[in-house]
């Protein structure tokens, strides 16, 4: 298998899965999910989006198994399951601007300085994602910590993700959104969920994202100088 340069997010460039032979036209608009966990969300987009493909991927291999046997006890061949690091495989399984969308559904903060090779929203992982995703694609992220939101917002936007709403916010949920099996429980219990929806850019949308953040910064700097000088009157 040959990869890409020697950079922070290698993408394999031969060797690829044909996806459209196994899979069909849905293979067109292929999506995502990392950690799959339960597969409420995998299961449900299978049944509503039956001319689209979901590739779930899952570590825990016996809850990999057990969706992907409820996947097919449905008949949702566009249900693809995958046991195994999404970090390995997914420069394996797809090309560079290939995804229409990648979902990341309350991945663990590991907040641990021994664990932190293990979080998802790294810095590689961040660039990883954008660059499997074609121009306008989404990520659709969501987490309960409100600490790994702010990091996640600041990482990905550094990446090169276009936040819809505007720079370092956060997305209301939409009534139409499919919740995960974890979800379900918060909107039961009214747990706030912080929500990402980010695109990589087309090249107009990428330099008015930049022009915005410039913005963003400048007014911020105006904003402490002028705190400072009052703080010293």
């Amino acid at each position: 298998m040959i990869f890409s340069d020697g950079d922070e997010a290698p993408i394999a460039l031969d060797l690829h899965p044909d996806w459209d032979a196994a899979l069909g036209t849905g293979a067109r608009d292929m999506e995502l999910e990392i950690g799959s966990g339960h597969g409420g969300y995998a299961l449900a987009f299978g049944a509503r989006h039956r001319d689209r493909v979901l590739v779930a991927v899952e570590q825990r291999k016996k809850f990999a198994a057990d969706l992907a046997e409820r996947a097919r006890r449905r008949e949702l061949e566009n249900l693809v399951v995958l046991n195994g690091d999404a970090r390995l495989l997914a420069p394996r399984l797809f090309r560079e601007g290939s995804l229409a969308a990648v979902h990341v559904h309350f991945p663990d903060p590991w907040w641990k300085r021994r664990h932190e090779r293990r979080r998802l929203v790294d810095d590689g992982m961040s660039t990883l994602l954008l660059r499997l995703l074609r121009p306008g694609g989404l990520l659709d992220f969501r987490t309960d910590v409100e600490r790994y939101a702010q990091d996640a917002v600041l990482r990905l936007e550094e990446a090169g993700f276009v936040n819809e709403i505007g720079v370092g916010r956060f997305a209301e949920r939409d009534p139409d959104e499919i919740p995960s099996t974890r979800e379900k429980r918060y909107l039961a219990t009214g747990q706030p969920v912080w929500r990402l929806r980010l695109r990589r850019p087309t090249e107009g949308r990428a330099a008015a994202q930049a022009l915005r953040g410039s913005e963003a910064t400048a007014a911020s700097a105006r904003a402490f100088s002028c705190a400072a000088r009052g703080g010293r009157r």
